[in-house]
């Protein structure tokens, strides 16, 4: 079968793309870099080499494709309208290509408007099932670890974590390897056909602040967790340099995180993807990053 993916060998794709190739299929991998063509060739994958807002271009290159796996890439959370523009890209481009199957790679918040920054993802997810004749399946990922990766430079220079959560706020977490095996499975049960859910949401672990400092401790890492407020969040990122817009999206967003009975009620309720990565697999490689 013929695959075009999104999003070159990142985090998640990397690991599940050398999988597609030993299964016999055909790969074909969009990057915005010329410099990623010979990265991508090595594992035995196709490169297309151009932009994810270049209807054209996209139109070309999933012409021929039994399946197209999506993603947001090389675009700024400034507006809903972005991204609703990117889904009126994609979804033409589907469209002009006829293309019959498409995952997309979306996020928790998406269904939910108090989810701040990430209910962006709506306007994705809406454009593209606008598709008529179109099989659209979206994954959710929660909360990424790599994530924390930000909080290496606090503590070394202060010992500290900064949060505008309680440290026993509990959270959802997830490997980009346990999205990688997420999406996996689902690029197989669209080519063969399997009735799957609409939404798959992925988690690897629930884990507190408090579950993260003491994971953090059995790797010779100690972290003073400081609870910051929302306002000195969004005045943090403003000092940054995200537009107050973004910032305040951002803001909203771990307000909301603060009620995770709300935040998480669809994903316990629903058949979601249990990743293998814990929070302490993750310090240890969290650990690895730190000690460089």
């Amino acid at each position: 079968m013929k695959i075009t993916l999104l999003s070159s060998l990142g985090n998640i794709n990397r690991h599940f793309i050398p999988r597609l190739i030993a299964d016999g299929h055909e790969v074909t991998v969009i990057t915005s870099r010329p410099e990623g063509v010979a990265a991508i060739e090595k594992i035995g994958a196709k490169a297309a080499v151009g932009l994810n807002t270049d209807l054209d271009f996209l139109s070309r290159t999933f012409t021929g494709s039994d399946l197209v796996y999506l993603m947001i890439t090389g675009i700024a959370f400034s507006s809903a309208t972005s991204m609703s523009d990117l889904a009126k890209i994609y979804s033409q481009a589907i469209k002009k290509a006829d293309v019959k199957k498409v995952i997309n790679l979306s996020s928790v918040g998406a269904q939910s408007p108090e989810a701040g920054i990430l209910y962006e993802y709506h306007a994705m997810e809406d454009g593209l099932d606008e598709l008529t004749g179109v099989t659209v399946k979206h994954i959710r990922p929660v909360g990424f670890y790599t994530n924390l990766l930000t909080e290496i430079a606090p503590l070394k220079a202060q010992g500290k974590i900064f949060e505008a959560i309680s440290p026993e706020t509990m959270r959802a977490w997830v490997h980009p390897s346990d999205i990688a095996d997420a999406v996996y499975n689902r690029i197989n049960n669209l080519l063969t056909d399997k009735a799957v859910s609409k939404i798959k949401y992925v988690v690897s672990d629930w884990a507190t602040g408090t579950d993260w400092v003491n994971a953090l401790g059995t790797n010779n890492i100690s972290a003073q967790y400081v609870t910051i407020s929302v306002e000195d969040l969004i005045e943090n990122f403003v000092k940054a340099g995200l537009p107050k817009v973004v910032a305040d999206g951002f803001g909203q967003m771990n307000q909301f995180q603060q009620s995770p009975d709300k935040l998480y009620q669809e994903i316990k309720s629903s058949n979601y993807h249990h990743g293998k990565v814990k929070i302490n697999d993750f310090a240890k490689e969290f650990a690895q990053v730190y000690y460089q």
